[in-house]
C-alpha cells in the first residue's frame, strides 16, 4: 500500500467519523433535557448500531412526555394573558409572567 492510498484511506475514515458520529448520537441529543436521557443514551450507545434500536431511541427522544402534576390536587392551566401552559403548582406563567392564580380560578370556574 503506497502513501497516498493510505492518506485516502484515513482522510475517508475522519470525515466518515465527522458527518456520522453526530447522526448516530442525535437521538441522545435531541432527549438531552428529558428526565429519561441515561435510558435514552443507553438504548443509543448499545442498541443504535443496529437500525431498529437507533430509530427506537430517536422516537423514545422525540415523544412528548406528559408533565407530572407536582402536587396531587393540582390543576394544570392555561395562561388566560398569552395562552402558554403554566405547569401545576406554578405561581406566574413562565412564558408572560402572568399570575398563576387568576388562571386557575377561571379554568376552575368554566369547569
Amino acid at each position: 500500500m503506497d502513501n497516498v492510498t493510505l492518506i485516502r484511506v484515513v482522510a475517508g475514515v475522519l470525515a466518515a467519523g465527522v458527518f456520522l458520529l453526530p447522526l448516530y448520537v442525535l437521538p441522545t441529543i435531541l432527549g438531552w433535557r428529558k428526565k429519561q436521557r441515561i435510558p435514552i443514551l443507553l438504548v443509543n450507545l448499545l442498541l443504535g448500531w443496529t437500525v431498529l434500536g437507533w430509530v427506537g431511541a430517536l422516537i423514545w427522544a422525540l415523544a412528548d412526555t406528559p408533565t407530572l402534576l407536582s402536587q396531587p390536587g393540582a390543576v394544570a392551566a392555561f395562561c388566560p394573558n398569552c395562552g402558554g401552559h403554566m405547569p401545576a403548582g406554578g405561581h406566574f406563567c413562565s412564558m408572560c409572567g402572568h399570575s398563576a392564580t387568576e388562571a386557575v380560578k377561571a379554568q376552575t370556574t368554566a369547569s
